[in-house]
């Protein structure tokens, strides 16, 4: 891609006066996040993440429009800068779940049909080697499937440095898998991710739902094309993104269950449970990615997917158990 390294370090650092400058943008442009009753800080927070983010990536995708495919370079504008802006206008004014599903579903299918690599057609088993057909209907499982990681990523967004730290480590497992020509694109979202984290984990900023859309679509697009292009077996799709998928599917079951709409905002996700098992936020966010990876991890020497996949349930079973047990006492 870019073809310099020394470009991938430049690229994050163009862009971080942003970061630098958070309060007057985020006066500027009116993306504060304001303390309430449900918000564990006190002082109104820039929610301006996203910015730094998306003008990374555009920029990235600017430096590259001779050195990659047009289509897949302009699928993956419209994608990301489409998550982006329906997470901006959330941020703005808090639009409905329903009309979000909307808009994520329109800018979805627009780029996938700019670009059919962005399309999931087959399904490929590494249990038994085995490949399935999806014809018809594969517009609208790819869909899904990026709508749902989409979402997954905006409801782990609750702590410090969990939504970019996991984001940091998903571009590092992919960017030692060797993943040409995108090496160089995952090499600047790592160091705009350590950059980025200096000031989240100090809770100066926060990357707002335009950043955990953005960020969703991002990982999206990474493991579409590497699965297309790579044959990823969908069980380590599966092993990469478990736990907030798994806990996304339980909180909109139980509130549903509970006679409440699924989209409502409650404090019972997994990550709420964790972060309060010690007063080191630290500890609580290595925890939680420890929990996240480990199954991956030992896929990686293990490939007995039935076993990892069991292995992944128990493991969330396990740690809701035992964090919201513990939650309830520290409350």
């Amino acid at each position: 891609m870019i073809g310099n390294y020394f470009l991938n370090l430049i690229v994050p650092l163009i862009c971080i006066p942003i970061l630098i400058y958070n309060n007057k943008i985020a006066n500027i442009t009116g993306l504060i996040d304001t303390p309430n009753i449900r918000k564990t800080h006190t002082k109104p927070i820039p929610k301006i993440g996203g910015l730094y983010f998306i003008l990374v990536c555009l920029i990235i995708i600017f430096l590259n429009i001779n050195f990659l495919n047009e289509r897949l370079l302009l699928s993956m504008t419209l994608l990301t800068l489409g998550m982006f802006t329906i997470g901006l206008i959330d941020d703005k004014i808090e639009i409905k779940g329903s009309t979000r599903l909307f808009l994520q579903f329109f800018v979805i299918a627009i780029s996938i049909i700019v670009d059919f690599n962005l399309n999931i057609d087959i399904l490929y088993i590494g249990y038994n080697n085995h490949t399935i057909q999806i014809f018809t209907g594969s517009i609208l499982f790819s869909i899904f499937c990026i709508m749902a990681l989409t979402n997954a990523i905006n409801l782990a967004d609750g702590e410090d440095g969990l939504i970019t730290s996991i984001f940091m480590i998903f571009l590092i497992i992919f960017f030692l898998r060797n993943q040409e020509p995108m090496n160089d694109f995952y090499l600047s979202l790592i160091f705009s991710c350590l950059f980025f984290l200096i000031y989240n984990v100090k809770g100066l900023i926060f990357l707002g739902n335009s950043g955990s859309y953005l960020v969703g679509g991002l990982m999206s697009f990474i493991l579409i094309q590497c699965y297309n292009f790579s044959f990823l077996p969908i069980e380590e799709i599966f092993l990469l993104l478990y736990l907030y998928g798994i806990d996304m599917l339980r909180v909109y079951i139980e509130r549903i269950l509970r006679g409440i709409h699924p989209f409502t905002a409650e404090k019972n996700h997994l990550h709420h449970y964790i972060f309060k098992f010690s007063k080191n936020k630290k500890i609580n966010l290595f925890i939680y990615l420890i929990l996240l990876y480990f199954p991956f991890i030992v896929s990686l020497t293990y490939k007995n997917y039935f076993i990892l996949i069991f292995l992944t349930f128990s493991i969330y079973l396990f740690a809701l158990f035992f964090f919201k047990k513990n939650g309830m006492k520290t409350a």
